[in-house]
């Protein structure tokens, strides 16, 4: 799989990283300029499309072109083999840690310069420009594109997009959340599935016309960070495979959403301060933007979305938790559900 990246590498060790659904794996390699060390990935997870994986590596190779975004170098990728798992890439390795599930350990500062950073950085995503429609980004002819072709640029594309994710989130909840087989408690949140369903759908009519849409780094989380843990510094933004094309907004609720986790057990003014924090982040990072009436109340619904999905995702997410922290997030899912009924 090396040398099908880069025809004059060769492996001479490897280490397999166990995280995630792809397989991962650091790399050292004998190249014609000495010893290199790199990190091999390739998509074997079944229900993340090819066409859509392939984009990955063009991403990194875009967003280090037209931002200061920090991603690895891309040294080579294929998009199909007929023997070895496809699409596959060879990309830098990259200082930094993964704090996913370790937030707490973080100073107040360094967690303070991850949130900024992150309104920084996709401030700069979005400026890449204007999509011509919504929907999810892939490769069509080996060129970067936007695979949903019935989805349009004007509003009514992103609200049938975020439709279609609030029913979905809305049955999972109904018939045993996404991920049944890891629930202690298949329906813990059955019972709000219908009244979640009913005031999305409302609030989704409500939905005023969003601005045109972008590029959107849908897991913006310390999960696909490479942190330094003494200060916070983001080394890598990772994960750019199944990227979407939404409006900004939808982006930010969604980053939000992650990166102010009440996992992370901050109390209600941390919270408030570090939200203050990103989206002013963001603000500043953008010319001409500023976060308009208009553009806070869909960012409040598009939340709201973002609880359903949680919510449907806990087994998952809190798969190694003892019942007590499981029925302390229940009980802070059940309290945000409140405040908007």
């Amino acid at each position: 799989m090396v040398t099908a990246c880069h025809d004059d590498w060769t492996l001479r060790s490897f280490d397999r990283i166990e995280q995630g659904t792809d397989f991962v794996a650091r790399v050292a390699c004998d190249t014609p300029t000495g010893e290199r060390r790199a990190v091999l990935k390739a998509t074997v997870a079944e229900w993340m499309d090819p066409e859509i994986a392939r984009a990955e590596p063009r991403l990194f190779g875009l967003v280090a072109r037209e931002t200061d975004i920090p991603v690895p170098t891309v040294y080579g990728f294929v998009d199909s083999h007929d023997e070895y798992p496809a699409p596959c890439y060879l990309v830098e390795e990259l200082p930094g840690e993964n704090v996913e599930g370790r937030v707490d350990a973080l100073t107040p500062a360094a967690r303070e310069r991850v949130i900024r950073e992150a309104g920084e950085y996709l401030a700069a995503l979005h400026g890449l420009g204007e999509q011509p429609r919504v929907g999810r980004v892939g490769v069509s002819d080996g060129e970067l594109s936007v695979l949903d072709p019935e989805t349009e640029h004007d509003g009514e594309g992103g609200r049938s997009l975020f439709r279609a994710e609030i029913d979905e989130s809305c049955d999972a909840l109904a018939d045993g959340t996404y991920f049944p087989e890891y629930a202690d408690e298949p329906r813990r949140f059955a019972d709000l599935a219908e009244p979640l369903r009913e005031t999305l759908h409302a609030r989704a009519d409500e939905l005023t016309e969003p601005e045109p849409p972008r590029y959107c780094h849908w897991d913006y989380r310390y999960g696909n960070l490479l942190v330094d843990p003494e200060t916070g510094e983001t080394a890598a933004v990772l994960d750019w495979a199944n990227l979407s094309v939404r409006e900004p907004v939808y982006n930010l609720a969604n980053a939000e959403s992650l990166l102010l986790d009440p996992g992370a057990g901050d109390s209600e003014a941390r919270a408030a301060e570090l939200r203050a924090l990103f989206r002013d982040s963001y603000e500043a990072a953008r010319d001409g933007w500023a976060f308009t009436e208009a553009k806070q109340a869909r960012m409040e619904t598009y939340l709201l979305g973002c609880r359903a999905g949680a919510m449907a995702c806990l087994p998952l997410w809190l798969e190694d938790a003892t019942d007590r922290q499981k029925a302390e997030r229940e009980r802070e899912h059940r309290a945000y559900v409140a405040e908007y009924r």
